[in-house]
């Protein structure tokens, strides 16, 4: 009996999870307010190739002296494990003021692990605020105007004065 119990358990657990997998779409999450460009979809299907984005993104921008960001390299920066990324392709620029430009785009492994990189990469956001707040005023202004942007797994946070076009580049691309 006690078997039987436990069998129909595991059989109604997993009628629910099949249910619940097939109740997912692409439906938009939190919508965009204002100027704020952070949305959210849950997206399942689209892949995006990174590298291809940040490509477009120094070739567009005409950015210059950029230095790529490795997977690896987010962890020493960011703070973001490898294990909560499934591909990024990141870069830094100099920016003629006190922070070099900041551009960090990653498709996270799951929504869980999107949603720690964008806290990850909002509290750097803060952190430049922070910083810049007793010396750099246009740096704090740029760190106040610029917001991560995600998409399902696809997180951005882009800290340079040409924050509008790679948004929208970034946006594009994930959509």
């Amino acid at each position: 009996m006690k078997r039987f119990v436990s069998f129909a358990a595991l059989v109604l657990s997993l009628v629910m999870v099949l249910s619940l997998a097939a109740c997912g779409g692409d439906k938009p999450t939190q919508e965009p307010a204002g100027d704020n460009y952070s949305t959210s979809t849950t997206t399942d299907t689209k892949k995006v190739d990174l590298a291809a984005v940040r490509t477009q993104i120094i070739d567009q921008c005409q950015i210059t002296g950029n230095g790529d960001v490795e997977t690896d390299g987010l962890s020493r920066l960011y703070g973001i494990s490898a294990d909560q990324v499934a591909s990024s392709a990141s870069f830094s620029a100099p920016s003629g003021g006190a922070f070099p430009q900041e551009i960090v785009m990653v498709e996270a492994k799951d929504e869980a692990a999107a949603a720690d990189i964008q806290a990850k990469l909002e509290s750097r956001l803060k952190g430049i605020a922070d910083q810049a707040a007793s010396y750099d005023p246009e740096s704090l202004a740029l760190a106040e105007k610029c917001k991560v942007v995600t998409s399902g797994v696809y997180v951005g946070m882009f800290f340079s004065a040409q924050y509008d076009t790679m948004v929208s580049i970034f946006q594009e691309a994930v959509a």
